[in-house]
């Protein structure tokens, strides 16, 4: 009978949440106000700014008339100045190991244009210390200042451009002498967007348009207070409108599509459907339903691809192009085009990948070195403790979980963590055996700007919230991003059934009850919706206690600064400590 009345109370508890919590909207867990945005009331400024449609005249063109046109493009950057400073590493990457080239390219193409498909100012660790440790309001960020030396033309913005505060983006947009675009991005009840759709270029001739989109996911990942007030509208919708401006009324000769978007439309998909948000992947989607693109660039997905011909629609081929990441090397898209009845007939159109070259520029290396050698000095920062050996992945990964709860145990005693398992491994330097661990490991390790909130979780949301570690228990497949792992309680697959569940115990050995409600630490990527775990959970925004300012990265180093210093055990396999004594924790602690 006891069984049944408590069965009974799980049963009303669910319906009720299920019920009720649709109806407040699970989207409120984003909303804000609108009045409150750091948007409202502004405009583009520097070469962004006096967007404007134009009705142009058709461009005469000679008979018999030939020409050629060079397109070169970058993707995610990242902020990646160098693979030889800040964080080294054996692959070249970064846009100085590119200026060289495309300085090579120039000669021969002096008319060439060069483009960026967006994530430009978010994640190496001088966009970070620029943005967030000690701003600059006189200058740029140093990837920013090295695309004006190098001349771009025009970027699209990505969903992690909008990360840095607000007023970072905006100094930057301002700073930029290139256009930052964006045509599916307004202010609500805006009509036109708030960024530039688009930019007209005249190159050798030929009348060049490029259509900037990002993608629409964005609210899944980024906090609220970031894009207050802003609508990112659906892809292929808002590409329809802005491709007939362009061939109608600017009268472009050559359409690019710059866009912000994987081209695998099934990624996120279901993620995207639960928060009623549009496709975030749907460049490939464009390319496949929409012929009126000569050329379209996809970023977001950190694919390489020189070229993807696509063949959906009966007669129609539209070319993507992926360029990567991290400036790892720039996509080149050389266009021939002859004369035809008065128009500009593509002849032939050839790809081609080139990668960075093993040495940066010197000259724009030295002109970023005082900012560079600020940027070491905080990254050479040390904590008490020492590698007494190199980890394996699985062994940094072990240990990243016990870290990572101890440090967030630190803000609130009693708390339990729901925390990313996922920790980038890479091979370190010999040189590092026998030294303390520094910022700049952890920036090697925890590559995103991750900030932790706590929130009351019932215990069987914290379930469904380990959906995908179950998962990867099992075998099954799951994203890196979406595995947590549980902090301050063992979770234990129950049975090997089709739908096997979790149970769910305290360090003690106490059940962790489906309807009551815990003190749960997460990152800000999975309560604002990253992997969808939180919408599966019905997350509600009254969960919400409050959030950290620190970075998961920063938070975890100051822990290991301090002169005692309890480690995981797992810890203890690969690093020692200086100062104080270690006291181990249980397995169970992690």
């Amino acid at each position: 009978m006891k069984g049944q009345i408590s069965m009974l109370r799980r049963f009303r508890l669910w319906f009720l949440l299920i019920l009720i919590l649709p109806a407040v909207g699970w989207f409120s867990l984003n909303s804000a106000k609108e009045d409150d945005s750091g948007w409202k009331n502004w405009n583009p400024s520097g070469k962004s700014a006096n967007f404007k449609i134009k009705h142009r005249p058709k461009t005469k063109i000679l008979t018999g008339a030939k020409t050629s046109l060079l397109i070169v493009a970058t993707s995610d950057l990242h902020g990646t100045l160098t693979s030889t400073r800040l964080l080294p590493r054996k692959r070249s990457r970064g846009l100085l190991h590119l200026a060289q080239q495309l300085k090579k390219l120039r000669e021969d193409f002096p008319e060439l244009i060069l483009l960026d498909a967006g994530d430009t100012i978010q994640g190496d660790p001088s966009s970070f210390y620029f943005s967030h440790v000690a701003p600059e309001t006189s200058r740029p960020l140093p990837v920013i200042e090295l695309m004006n030396q190098l001349k771009y033309d025009a970027l699209t913005l990505g969903n992690h451009d909008f990360e840095p505060p607000t007023k970072i983006l905006k100094q930057n947009i301002a700073q930029s002498e290139f256009t930052w675009l964006a045509a599916n991005v307004r202010l609500r009840n805006a009509k036109l967007p708030l960024f530039p759709p688009y930019k007209i270029i005249e190159r050798n001739g030929v009348r060049v348009g490029i259509l900037g989109l990002t993608t629409p996911g964005i609210p899944l990942w980024i906090d609220p207070e970031q894009r207050q007030g802003l609508n990112f509208d659906e892809m292929l919708t808002t590409a329809k409108i802005w491709v007939k401006v362009l061939r109608e009324k600017e009268k472009v000769d050559y359409l690019i599509g710059l866009f912000h978007s994987g081209d695998n439309t099934l990624y996120d998909r279901d993620v995207a459907s639960t928060r009623e948000l549009p496709h975030p992947n749907a460049a490939g989607m464009i390319a496949d339903y929409l012929p009126d693109f000569d050329l379209i660039i996809s970023g977001h997905a950190h694919r390489i691809s020189p070229r993807r011909r696509t063949e959906k629609l009966k007669g129609h081929q539209t070319p993507l192009v992926s360029p990567g990441t991290a400036a790892k090397g720039m996509s080149t898209i050389l266009v021939n085009f002859n004369e035809k009845s008065g128009n500009w007939e593509i002849e032939r159109t050839v790809y081609d990948y080139l990668k960075a070259e093993s040495v940066p520029d010197p000259k724009l290396l030295l002109r970023l070195e005082p900012r560079l050698e600020k940027v070491e000095k905080y990254l050479a920062e040390p904590t008490t403790v020492f590698f007494k050996r190199f980890p394996n992945k699985t062994e940094l990964q072990d240990c990243g979980i016990g870290l990572s709860y101890l440090a967030a145990k630190q803000l609130e005693s009693g708390t339990l963590s729901l925390l990313p398992w996922w920790w980038r491994w890479e091979k370190l330097s010999e040189s590092d055996l026998g030294q303390p661990l520094r910022r700049e490991h952890f920036f090697r390790w925890l590559p995103y700007d991750n900030r932790l909130v706590l929130a009351k979780l019932y215990g069987r949301q914290i379930e469904i919230m380990l959906e995908s570690f179950r998962r990867k228990q099992l075998g099954w497949y799951a994203r890196s991003s979406t595995i947590l792992a549980p902090g301050g309680f063992v979770a234990k697959i129950a049975d090997s059934s089709k739908r096997p569940r979790f149970n769910l115990t305290n360090l003690a050995g106490q059940t962790l009850e489906p309807e009551k409600m815990y003190r749960v630490w997460l990152t800000n990527f999975h309560w604002n919706g990253g992997g969808g775990l939180a919408a599966k959970a019905l997350l509600h925004s009254s969960q919400l206690l409050r959030k950290e300012s620190l970075h998961l990265r920063e938070l975890i180093f100051q822990y290991l600064k301090k002169t005692s210093v309890t480690l995981p055990e797992k810890c203890e396999l690969f690093l020692g400590i200086r100062t104080g004594s270690a006291r181990k924790i249980s397995e169970a602690g992690q």
